[in-house]
């Protein structure tokens, strides 16, 4: 009897099943921990495997999602239940799919508004239709300019802004605990440095590295070098990624770049993005990220050799 034979035998690593069933790593994470909608099995590494079952399961469970169903209740149903709803949905038409530029405008209507719970309901549906890359880079990125803008022209005021910040940064922290695996994958400690309070920036880099296979340990913002010398010593860190985002005494930020390059091991590469990094002349051993697609790239350059193969 071969494995096709038998469709509970768990052997397809989480990235199969999210190709074969549209839902990213951290949605299929989520259900797993909130609704128990399957079981997936361990390999010899500790990494999850699943069955053709259970990514049948999966397939369901993502259309009726789609579809505006809740989830929580759906889980509970069979699997000749949940076809019957799939197939009765499909008779009245597939709904339209939606786009980052129509997520991001949902998203930024619930800040103009001030309204946290519409806020995180867009933030998630954007993540669940579009993938967690294209939510970060399309939809997120742009949607944390929009803001920004919006508040330095004074469309919006500083609670907006704190509201909007609180909501995005906890799906943020959520996306990156649900990724990273303890004991698998590269360390990377993320932080902004004494003077820049805005941590936004660093956590979506922190979860787009937790999506390449990364460790993530944000540490959070406004923090004295010797502070991240110490959690990168703590952790041992293969890499260090500050974020400096408004232009704001940046002379001062920049300096607390210098210490901590200074105070870091001098084998630890030190990554520095944001708004306001791009346009300064940083010290040597420190490297300026234009961009995710720029920050990705480095973080596969940087990865030991150890964990390139890692499944």
């Amino acid at each position: 009897m071969t494995p096709t034979d038998t469709p509970a035998v768990p052997r397809h690593p989480i990235r199969i099943v999210a190709e074969r069933t549209g839902l990213t790593p951290v949605v299929l994470r989520a259900w797993e921990r909130r609704y128990h909608v399957v079981r997936p099995g361990r390999g010899p590494g500790g990494h999850r495997l699943y069955s053709d079952a259970d990514i049948q399961r999966l397939s369901l469970l993502a259309k009726v999602a789609a579809r505006g169903r809740g989830v929580a209740t759906a889980a509970t149903l069979p699997l000749e239940e949940l076809a019957r709803i799939v197939a009765e949905d499909g008779e009245h038409g597939r709904p339209e799919a939606i786009t980052a530029r129509e997520c991001r405008a949902e998203a930024m209507a619930a800040v103009e508004s001030l309204s946290p719970v519409p806020l995180r309901a867009a933030l998630r549906r954007g993540l669940l239709t579009l993938g967690a890359v294209p939510f970060l880079d399309e939809m997120l990125g742009p949607l944390l300019t929009e803001i920004g803008e919006a508040w330095e022209g004074g469309r919006i005021g500083i609670a907006h802004e704190h509201a909007a910040s609180v909501t995005i940064s906890q799906l943020l922290g959520w996306m990156i605990e649900e990724l990273t695996t303890a004991g698998a994958g590269p360390q990377l400690v993320l932080a902004t440095p004494a003077g820049e309070r805005h941590g936004l920036g660093a956590q979506m880099a922190g979860a787009a590295a937790a999506l390449d296979g990364w460790r993530v340990t944000w540490v959070g913002s406004d923090l004295p070098a010797n502070q991240i010398a110490a959690a990168a010593e703590r952790h041992r860190a293969e890499v260090v990624g500050l974020s400096l985002v408004y232009g704001e005494g940046r002379g001062g930020a920049l300096g607390e770049v210098a210490r901590v390059r200074k105070a870091l091991r001098g084998s630890v590469p030190l990554l520095l993005g944001g708004r306001a990094a791009r346009d300064v002349q940083v010290g040597a051993g420190v490297t300026t990220v234009r961009d995710l697609k720029h920050w990705r790239s480095l973080l596969r350059t940087l990865a030991p050799a150890r964990y390139l193969t890692a499944v």
